[in-house]
């Protein structure tokens, strides 16, 4: 795999959550801001991918999403 996308969204009480879709699965986690958001990212991608090395992928990409409330 070279490429593994990240959809970001804020919560309504605070923090983010990340959530990328593969093709057998998924991965979701979560942070109280963007600097812990991508350590936790990382984290994630290592614990998904310990035992096959071969498919971690070689670039994450990162896309936020913001939800507006039209009146």
């Amino acid at each position: 795999m070279q490429e593994l996308t990240f959809t970001i969204q804020p919560e309504a009480d605070g923090g983010y959550v990340a959530k990328s879709k593969l093709e057998k699965g998924s991965i979701i986690t979560q942070g109280d801001d963007i600097k812990e958001l991508k350590a936790m990212i990382l984290d994630a991608i290592e614990g998904y991918f310990w035992d096959k090395p071969n498919e971690k992928p070689k670039t994450v990409l990162l896309k936020f999403e913001e939800v507006l409330a039209l009146a």
